[in-house]
């Protein structure tokens, strides 16, 4: 053997098996436990919605169904189901959502379909399909089954999401469908969250900035028209304007304002005495407000913060394409749609119906709230994929590598325990792994 081809050998990158892709040994990320953060801010949200659930709720509940308990034993035991819900779908490989999503994303439309069809009009809105023990509202599936599609169609495209035709306009026509249904159940601030959740992932994906801002543009006339040619949408935006707050946003502030920095104790607020509609759902957070003050709202606050930067987290470690795509969809759902409700509450933005996740009383926000945290906390374990969810192609596979090889790749390819660093910011660039550096041009000798 010459000089030269022993020192290319020398210097090559560990190679790959003959059928074309790595190493299963060496490439399968290492399975670790769930982000304790991340569930610590879940369920604490979660346990401090139901205790406040019960002390907004005890008056609505007296007089309208002569029961003090009544809305604290229906979400109490959605409270447990959600609980089993998020432990069970932790345990489950995300992956095996991608392989599905075509098929969520069918039952997440079908189910706005229905709610037109046969769903209950309450307060001028159809959103509610009633069944047994509990009211569904398809909405909040179809945002986290539209996240799932997303995730999984951008992550098929790869590098193919910078163009127009076949990267871009297909996920933000199946998108603009499902909001063309919510739209229909007089449900304006759902589906400016699902445009907003579309855009983002489109975003994170590498598509061009000019087609969002494109996107944008197109959409805001849209949405000017449904806001100023519904009437009570109308009022509520020029009540805004003019500084008038409706009766609503009124004893929301008043609420808010009576509970000073710690507010006045937990369960003694009165607000809820028939003066604030809808204290326990939209509203929840000035019952907080006042029974817990401003420390209430800030640690309120302060958990969804934690709960978006955990999620950020497992998107920056997920192993693939898909995962990155599905954390930040649903990091970015939580934090919006809780940004939305806290700005509608201190009267920062127009009124508008929806819930705070997590705090909110109504079975369907909680359940799927737990759910999609299930989901992050997969992502966050970098489960090793199943069977039935992987994506490969169902070829026979190809005879392993040597042991031998196994062990030097993995050598070749391991970093220095020295270089490892934890970073606090999700998107913090990552520390090259020691080994030999691929594309680098071989010395010859003279």
């Amino acid at each position: 053997m010459s000089v030269p081809e022993a020192t290319a050998r020398a210097t090559a990158p560990p190679q790959d098996d003959p059928a074309g892709a790595p190493d299963p040994a060496a490439a399968a990320p290492e399975p670790r436990a769930m982000d304790p953060w991340l569930f610590f801010a879940a369920m604490a949200l979660a346990c401090l919605g139901l205790v406040m659930v019960y002390s907004a709720s005890v008056y609505t509940a007296r007089v309208r169904y002569h029961d003090w308990e009544y809305f604290l034993g229906r979400q109490g035991v959605l409270f447990a189901l959600g609980t089993v819900v998020m432990f069970a779908t932790s345990r489950v490989d995300y992956r095996i959502f991608r392989r599905f999503a075509p098929h969520l994303m069918a039952l997440g439309i079908l189910g706005l379909v229905a709610v037109l069809a046969v769903g209950d009009e309450v307060n001028g809105a159809r959103r509610w399909i009633r069944a047994p023990g509990i009211n569904i509202q398809p909405s909040e599936l179809a945002k986290v089954f539209l996240a799932i599609f997303l995730a999984s169609m951008l992550a098929r495209q790869g590098e193919r999401v910078r163009r127009f035709t076949g990267g871009f306009l297909p996920p933000l026509l199946i998108a603009s469908l499902t909001m063309v249904l919510v739209l229909a159940e007089k449900d304006l601030g759902t589906t400016i969250l699902l445009g907003a959740l579309t855009l983002t992932t489109l975003f994170v994906a590498g598509t061009r900035v000019s087609y969002v801002v494109a996107a944008v543009m197109l959409a805001a006339p849209v949405a000017w028209a449904q806001i100023v040619g519904v009437g009570y949408r109308k009022g509520r935006l020029l009540d805004f304007l003019s500084g008038e707050q409706s009766y609503q946003i009124q004893q929301s502030l008043i609420a808010i304002g009576s509970g000073g920095s710690w507010g006045l104790g937990l369960g003694s607020g009165r607000q809820k005495l028939g003066f604030l509609p809808e204290n326990h759902t939209d509203f929840i957070l000035a019952s907080i407000g006042e029974e817990l003050g401003l420390a209430g709202i800030y640690a309120v606050i302060a958990l969804f913060c934690l709960l978006v930067w955990r999620g950020l987290v497992a998107a920056r470690g997920a192993p693939d394409r898909f995962g990155t795509y599905l954390a930040v969809a649903l990091s970015s759902l939580f934090g919006l749609q809780a940004l939305i409700n806290i700005c509608v509450v201190l009267d920062v933005i127009p009124a508008k119906g929806i819930t705070l996740p997590f705090l909110s009383y109504g079975g369907s926000s909680l359940l799927v709230s737990m759910g999609a945290t299930g989901i992050l906390l997969s992502i966050s374990r970098r489960p090793r994929p199943w069977r039935i969810s992987d994506q490969r192609s169902r070829r026979a596979p190809e005879a392993p590598p040597p042991r031998t090889t196994r062990v030097n790749n993995n050598r070749r390819s391991a970093a220095p325990p020295t270089e490892k660093r934890r970073n606090w910011w999700p998107f913090g660039r990552k520390t090259d792994a020691a080994g030999p550096r691929r594309n680098v041009r071989v010395a010859r000798p003279r």
